[in-house]
């Protein structure tokens, strides 16, 4: 990092680019007498879908008028199906709107688009409807097979437990000839896109279909790292906030077994391609196989063994690859950086962003003996010099996030704790918070990293020890920060905050309490009203290592600041 890689001001923030406003754009067309892409509406019914938008985009709380606005639209679009669907207005609108479509509106829409699934798949526009309908059609069809537990399917072999009495099945708001027809229209849907399997891999719109059809099938919610999609009307989805990305969990609907017969004939099919050990190196296909290893994960235990193995031994690190054998030669000094890396000696994987993303998902999904080839094939000996580069370093601590066990992790922690220095340097303290989750979660090598880290930020002496707090929040060496001015507000890392709140629940936090406790009322009180620094008291008053004593100076300390 340079002098605060992100800079010390306060209020500078990182520039997005702003995004586009859809129903802006959709008046600004209408001026112009254009009515939008694709197929060609009436002007009157495009002015209408605009102000169904507009209508929209304000919010409607009332379910009754929600519920007919939905009708009154989708009864408008009654024979206009095709040319709707095809305009990038009205495709926007009644993607939106059959989420809440009645079951008559919802069967209209499968009949009508049903005949001509093959030019629609491959639409920019009425691509879009047809993942909507086959989502929506695939949760009416197994809404009545839910408990009010999802199914997960991250665990090891599961221990035999005592039973649980369950929750019943959730009562259907839908007929059973509704529900009957859903059914029948997802398995429909997922074996067309089955058949034309070798065309819809490579079409950027059908691909899509092809992912959602493998989420449906096997019950996925959210892929990691997804976020739920919020419906324009402004309803909230039940838990907003998705997965976060440091995550090994997935949950799954639970699904019928006719579902996950078409996952393993999906899997059977791509994996018996010629060229399937090029699919991870191509953006399209390898987004494909990422969704597919989340989708079998649920489904066949053994299917996605071979699936992972088939990758590992034909792409990741194919059998005929040989390395230049220097890997553990190589040493990360500080500040180097991907310039000075030599990439010869990593396994191919690692040329392609594409493959990288794919071998992330590949160590989410596997247990324990896949993910120890994994490491072995791909990672051993080769830690520093990935962790130093700036895509590569996401994989590192996708690694280490998914290791579960401790003498595994114990000699990934050896090969990068005398990095630090270098990926503070970098900028890649992702992989800082990465370890330091680790030595929480798998509870070893905790007082190493203490030890690691101090001495990456130069806080090793007597003088400078009681500043490790703050240059941990700052993930800043000692001789780049002015320790006079602690006081005042400064720039708070998100990764160094979370890095601290880890290090106060170690076993053993008494280093990172102490540093805390010596700063002054004004200086802690700069931390505490940060929204980055105040989840720091929150871990040290909750932290189970932590001792009352420190809790009951921490609170005489603020108690000047209190106002009562």
């Amino acid at each position: 990092m340079s002098e605060e890689n992100v800079s010390n001001d306060p209020n500078k923030k990182r520039t997005r680019k702003k995004r586009k406003n859809f129903l802006a754009n959709a008046k600004k067309y209408a001026k112009k007498g254009q009515m939008g892409r694709g197929t060609k509406i009436p002007e009157e019914l495009y002015q209408y879908f605009v102000g169904i938008l507009d209508a929209m985009k304000q919010g409607i709380e009332d379910k009754e008028e929600r519920h007919a606005l939905v009708n009154n639209v989708l009864e408008r679009t009654k024979g206009e199906e095709h040319n709707v669907v095809g305009n990038q207005l009205g495709c926007r609108v009644i993607e939106l709107l059959l989420p809440f479509a009645s079951a008559e509106d919802l069967e209209r829409f499968m009949e009508v688009l049903s005949p001509d699934l093959r030019k629609l798949c491959a639409d920019n526009f009425t691509s879009h409807v047809v993942e909507t309908l086959l989502r929506v059609a695939c949760e009416r069809a197994t809404e009545h097979l839910q408990t009010g537990d999802d199914t997960t399917s991250d665990t090891e072999e599961e221990v035999p437990k005592k039973k649980v009495k369950k929750e019943p099945k959730k009562e259907s708001k839908y007929e059973k000839d509704h529900i009957q027809k859903c059914h029948e229209f997802t398995i429909k849907i997922s074996k067309y896109a089955l058949n034309n399997l070798e065309e819809f891999v490579w079409d950027q719109y059908a691909n899509h279909i092809l992912r959602s059809a493998l989420k449906c099938l096997s019950g996925i919610t959210l892929l990691p790292g997804e976020k739920p999609k919020v419906n324009i009307f402004k309803q909230t989805v039940n838990d907003g906030k998705g997965i976060p990305p440091h995550t090994t969990k997935m949950t799954y609907k639970t699904v019928p077994d006719e579902f996950k017969a078409i996952v393993k004939d999906f899997v059977t099919r791509l994996s018996a391609w010629p060229q399937f050990k090029d699919l991870p190196y191509q953006n399209i296909t390898s987004g494909l196989l990422q969704v597919m290893l989340y989708a079998i994960k649920n489904v066949d235990k053994n299917a996605t063994k071979d699936l992972l193995r088939k990758l590992l031994d034909e792409s990741f690190a194919p059998e005929d690859w040989v390395g230049n054998g220097d890997d553990d030669k190589k040493d990360v000094k500080d500040g180097d950086c991907e310039g000075n890396m030599n990439q010869g000696s990593l396994p191919p994987v690692f040329d392609s962003e594409a493959a990288v993303r794919l071998l992330e998902a590949a160590l989410f999904v596997s247990k324990k003996k896949t993910y120890t080839q994994i490491y072995a094939r791909c990672f051993i000996n080769r830690l520093g010099q990935l962790a130093s580069m700036p895509m590569l370093n996401y994989t590192v601590q996708r690694l280490i996030d998914n290791c579960d066990v401790k003498e595994e992790f114990e000699p990934m922690f050896e090969e990068l704790s005398d990095k630090l220095g270098a990926l503070l340097a970098c900028g890649n303290t992702g992989v800082l918070v990465a370890l330091a989750k680790a030595c929480l979660r798998l509870k070893a090598k905790q007082a190493q990293y203490l030890n690691s880290l101090e001495a990456a930020l130069k806080c090793t002496t007597p003088e400078h020890q009681k500043y490790f707090s703050v240059l941990c929040l700052r993930l800043l060496p000692a001789d780049r920060v002015d320790l006079t001015t602690l006081d005042k507000e400064y720039f708070i890392n998100v990764h160094g905050s979370v890095i601290l709140q880890c290090i106060l629940d170690f076993q053993r936090p008494a280093k990172a309490v102490n540093s805390l406790l010596e700063l002054t009322t004004d200086q802690l009180m700069i931390v505490f009203c940060d929204a980055k620094g105040c989840h720091v008291a929150d871990a040290l008053c909750k932290g189970q290592y932590v001792g009352v004593k420190a809790r009951d100076k921490l609170i005489w300390r603020l108690k000047v600041c209190a106002v009562f």
